[in-house]
């Protein structure tokens, strides 16, 4: 080995789930970058030459994100768009710094109104390394995920294996980090779903006299895979349960800044907890079934969820858990009865939900239409992503004599 080549900056050896990630354009930035990881000591690290597509294939590969990341958007035409994919598989708990070669207030200012920590202008110096990556500015940290609250109009209409369902896809499909928080403290019937165990997590980050931080809820949390986390209880029936004041929102609260959605199984529709859930919560989704009761419990959730300061999003859920039979309310006539708030149906598909609950499996259709179509079509609702549709032909877009468009 020559002197040079003894002298120069060693390369971060792949490191599976580094705490500091960096991945710049250039080797002059990676060479910045590595030698502020030497000279701070900084464990766990992993930097390296890529592109935006490479650092998100990084995120996805890792079981837990990182605590500081460092991207380059240099060379983009359209770097917010760049970061808005970015967004996607990045937690809101990651501290983000943008490294890039345009001199642009403007730019430098959007960024920090989505999240971005700071804005570094090439060429990087040490200097400004340091600087950026030791601010802690509260006011840039504004991005948090978004949570999601199911709650039934009546007993039995399938909320836990909606919830759940829908937790599976955003997880597996969407690439996204999840919490599935079963708010029923006497044992709802997600673990069994998803063929865990609970270990009482939740009562316990409820019952704490203090805010719970986000390493005391991360050993709350029982993995259901990479993406998927649970927070559950199974208190005995005999006993009795009572939060603390302000605990549901603190736990939340906390959720919402390491995953991307919290997704809340309401057990009932009244209650403390029940309410501080759906006070909290941004989509709310109403589970029904075809019965006159069901919409008029329909019409008081939505009236009860309204009087909040920032009322939830609401979206109806009509399922399907029974046989359909004559003299049902038919869905025409719900719609009508309910008014302009956005409405999804689930089929009747009961021998593909038995089967996946039995074995604690993700819900699989046996054949096109079925209740894992609907859970997709309802996910892309929630990311924004339009449902796969077929591609138009290419002659069809042609304005031919004497044929219509």
């Amino acid at each position: 080995m020559s002197a040079l080549e003894f002298l120069r900056p060693k390369r971060s050896a792949a490191v599976e789930n580094p705490e500091f990630l960096a991945v710049v354009s250039d080797k002059g930035s990676e060479d910045v970058v590595q030698s502020l990881v030497n000279d701070q000591a900084v464990a766990n690290a992993h930097v390296q030459v890529g592109t935006l597509d490479d650092t998100i294939r990084l995120l996805q590969g890792s079981a837990q994100p990182p605590r500081q990341l460092i991207v380059d958007v240099s060379g983009s035409s359209m770097p917010l768009s760049d970061l808005a994919r970015l967004a996607e598989v990045c937690v809101p708990s990651v501290s983000v710094v943008v490294v890039g070669d345009r001199n642009d207030v403007g730019l430098f200012r959007e960024l920090l109104k989505v999240g971005v920590q700071d804005y570094l202008v090439k060429p990087l110096t040490i200097e400004l390394l340091q600087r950026a990556l030791s601010a802690n500015d509260p006011a840039t940290q504004v991005r948090t995920g978004k949570v999601i609250g199911v709650v039934g109009a009546r007993g039995g209409v399938g909320v836990t294996t909606v919830a759940v369902s829908l937790a599976r896809h955003l997880a597996e499909h969407a690439q996204r980090r999840v919490a599935y928080v079963d708010l029923n403290p006497h044992g709802g019937a997600g673990n069994s779903l998803l063929a865990l165990t609970s270990n009482n997590g939740l009562t316990e980050l409820l019952q704490r006299g203090r805010a719970v931080d986000a390493p005391t809820v991360e050993r709350a949390l029982v993995a259901h895979s990479k993406r998927l986390s649970v927070l559950s209880s199974e208190l005995a029936y005999g006993s009795d349960f009572a939060p603390q004041p302000g605990a549901v929102r603190d736990l939340i609260n906390t959720l919402k800044r390491n995953f991307h959605y919290v997704l809340l199984d309401l057990p009932g529709r009244a209650g403390r907890m029940a309410e501080d859930a759906l006070e909290v919560s941004e989509l709310l989704y109403i589970v029904a079934d075809h019965s006159v009761y069901s919409a008029r419990e329909c019409t008081r959730l939505i009236r009860f969820a309204e009087e909040f300061a920032e009322a939830p999003i609401v979206t109806l859920l009509l399922n399907t858990p029974l046989e359909p039979v004559p003299g049902r309310v038919q869905t025409a006539d719900f719609k009508r009865a309910l008014g302009h708030f956005a409405l999804h149906e689930l089929p009747y598909d009961p021998k593909t939900l038995a089967k996946a609950e039995n074995l604690g499996e993700a819900v699989v259709d046996r054949k096109p239409g079925g209740f894992a179509s609907a859970i997709e079509r309802l996910a892309h609702t929630v990311t924004g992503r339009e449902s796969p549709t077929a591609a138009t032909p290419w002659y069809a877009r042609l304005k031919l004599p004497g044929r219509k468009p």
